[in-house]
């Protein structure tokens, strides 16, 4: 779908017709409107197609005409809570820069966006390509420090539920959790490294007071990616341990079963013995029954003692 905005009294208006200086926002567009674009701004359409690939990485793209700037923003995973699915993804941002026009690229919409439109952003006029890069590039920033502030509540809460658990469950949450940090890290590496690029300033010409302020943003990145990558140790190690004390709780369960199995079998072999149709001795006397029960009772008694100071009758 494609919109286009103009600014009109400090707000953005929608309007039908494409002019210069006009922004416009195309939300999973089909192979019409991408052509209607490609045609109109003689760019070529893998500027569109990649911008709309899942997997596309951050980059910076150059053509005759135009140039492709790709970003991965932070996503709530629509599968989540599927088997093996991440809480968190990423989803390709395309920002194509024309001789006229600025042009975004996504496959659905993302909040960042709504944000951008609304003016949550910054303000900006939508001639101002640079600028409206750099307030994305700022936004981007932020969510990512949001996603992972995040993944680290869930992974506390996850952590409070392990303490006292005998379940894969939790464990494999955090797995899925790891998933979302892996995702992030790539992402935030190859934004520092784009965010680089366009800081030497060969293919996006950028004015000195706006190098300061990319120069803001990616430190935020690096330093977002550095936290990514603490977090997703954390939870490899966090995993770990858990892992060895689920097993050893597991262990815990089991000796106390074996225990009691092992206290059961001494009653159940000898009321077994006096139970068949085979004379045995004393059997008509009633201080037999007394004496037999005794040693049952005695016997398992000795048994639960010597499990417990084993500690094989203690969960904790």
């Amino acid at each position: 779908m494609l919109t286009i905005y103009k600014n009109s009294d400090e707000r953005l208006i929608q309007k039908s017709v494409i002019r210069p200086n006009h922004l416009l926002l195309l939300i999973d567009p089909n192979m019409d409107e991408i052509n209607q674009m490609t045609r109109h701004f003689q760019l070529p359409a893998k500027f569109f197609t990649d911008a709309l690939d899942q997997d596309e990485r951050p980059r910076l793209e150059r053509d005759e005409h135009g140039y492709l700037i790709v970003l991965n923003l932070p996503i709530k995973n629509p599968k989540a809570g599927e088997k093996h699915e991440p809480p968190y993804i990423t989803q390709p941002l395309g920002i194509i820069h024309t001789d006229s026009n600025l042009i975004l690229v996504s496959r659905q919409h993302h909040p960042l966006i709504e944000q951008l439109i609304n003016g949550e952003c910054g303000d900006f006029q939508t001639e101002m390509k640079t600028r409206i890069t750099l307030l994305l590039f700022k936004a981007v920033a932020k969510a990512y420090d949001d996603h992972l502030g995040y993944i680290n509540d869930a992974a506390a809460a996850l952590q409070q539920k392990l303490r006292a658990s005998y379940q894969n469950r939790e464990l494999f949450s955090l797995i899925e959790l790891s998933k979302s940090l892996v995702f992030f890290s790539t992402s935030l590496s190859a934004l520092a490294i784009l965010y680089r690029q366009m800081m030497q300033g060969r293919t996006f010409k950028i004015q000195e007071s706006d190098r300061k302020l990319l120069d803001t943003i990616l430190v935020d990145i690096e330093q977002s990616a550095e936290v990514a990558e603490m977090r997703r140790e954390s939870l490899s190690n966090l995993m770990d341990a858990y892992a060895a004390i689920v097993h050893n709780n597991l262990n815990t369960v089991l000796k106390a079963l074996t225990a009691i199995a092992i206290v059961m079998i001494i009653p159940t072999m000898i009321g077994s013995i006096f139970s068949m149709n085979v004379a045995l001795p004393n059997e008509d006397d009633p201080t037999t029954t007394i004496i037999v029960a005794t040693i049952m009772a005695g016997l398992s008694l000795l048994l639960i003692l010597f499990f417990y100071f084993k500690r094989y009758l203690r969960l904790h």
